[in-house]
């Protein structure tokens, strides 16, 4: 039970990181901007402690589910030549833009430090572990052995010699001995190994195995930076796809979740360890970004939308007839937060979410 408290901490405190880092995006693009800010909060509802520091006002606030930057003038006319609305197109726009690139940002950032820690970025054809009662290890394979030859067949020491070796195994009659050339100290040694089938949890023969580990590196620094961009933009074009598919074919609809569900998801995937966590921690982040940029009043992609307008027709929009838009998306997206809020209770409560 008490572990339980800690993980749906841990995944509070985890959306509440990347919101505020969303609306930190927003501040430090407005005051670059020389745009007044009238308060910046963690958090909603009653204030938990604040202060004020060159006529902002500071806030930790009591549910820490999000937060907000509010700009003077924002959705209303005012005289301050600070205000939102007495600023130019183009700083109002980043500004806006600032919030979702905020967090692509922390997204990448994650995804890089993902990659450096945990994911492969090449493998040898080396013997790193030899797993105990199968063929490998009782034929006398030893961890440290580079295996140069596979049925004849030479290997080069890389991800593509492994690939090469799985390959001609699998080709061939797996009931029968593969021959194995493999360096151990210098020396070049001969091994017949015959694979031993491997079953799932169902009991049901899926692929034969020789039972070793081959060795791997993580990225490095500079890779890790090199290919989070490239991972980006994959999940990125995979969540795209998969919110066509549910707007126009409703394909996903019954795994869609609220805060309360996307709680329930961190607290129980993150028990898997710390790669859960980045994980959880880079797509929710990404995604947020995503739907922030979507043009949907009182979302930062509608306020784009409107300022797109006003540069086009090189006319502002009222701010009051922008703020009834906005109120009024505004209404809509609490409706549908408290849908799938009951949605995600009625799941908790089903078992839907195992805690």
């Amino acid at each position: 039970m008490f572990s339980n408290i800690l993980y749906v901490i841990l995944a509070i405190v985890m959306l509440g990181i990347i919101v505020t880092v969303h609306e930190f995006g927003h501040y430090t693009v407005g005051r670059l901007c020389g745009i007044g800010i009238v308060e910046f909060s963690v958090g909603f509802g009653p204030r938990l402690v604040g202060w004020k520091r060159k006529g902002i006002q500071y806030s930790l606030r009591a549910i820490p589910l999000g937060g907000y930057c509010a700009f003077v003038g924002e959705d209303q006319r005012s005289d301050d030549p600070r205000a939102m609305n007495n600023q130019p197109v183009w700083k109002r726009f980043l500004t806006v833009l600032s919030g979702p690139l905020m967090n692509f940002v922390l997204a990448f950032v994650v995804c890089a430090a993902m990659l450096n820690a945990y994911f492969i970025a090449e493998t040898y054809p080396i013997v790193d572990q030899v797993v105990a009662d199968m063929p490998a290890g009782q034929a006398g394979l030893l961890p440290g052995d580079k295996i140069l030859q596979v049925n004849g067949v030479e290997l080069t020491n890389d991800s593509a010699g492994v690939s090469l070796m799985l390959s001609t195994m699998q080709s061939g009659d797996m009931t029968q001995p593969i021959d194995l050339v493999i360096e151990r100290d210098g020396q070049t040694m001969h091994y017949a190994v015959t694979a031993a089938p491997v079953t799932d949890e169902s009991g049901k023969a899926t692929r034969y195995q020789i039972g070793i580990v081959f060795s791997s590196r993580t990225y490095n620094f500079f890779e890790s930076l090199g290919e989070a961009g490239s991972y980006m933009v994959e999940t990125t074009g995979m969540m795209l796809n998969s919110l066509k598919n549910l707007i126009f074919k409703g394909e996903g609809l019954e795994d869609t979740a609220g805060t309360v569900g996307i709680i329930a998801v961190v607290a129980q995937q993150a028990r898997q360890g710390m790669y859960m966590v980045l994980w959880l921690m880079y797509i929710i982040s990404l995604n947020l970004g995503i739907m922030n940029l979507l043009p949907i009043p009182a979302l930062d992609g509608g306020r784009l939308l409107f300022l797109i307008v006003e540069a086009i027709r090189r006319k502002p929009i009222p701010p009051e007839k922008e703020g009834l838009v906005h109120g009024i998306g505004m209404v809509l997206l609490l409706g549908l937060f408290i849908v799938l809020t009951y949605h995600d209770i009625v799941k908790l409560i089903s078992g839907g979410f195992k805690m």
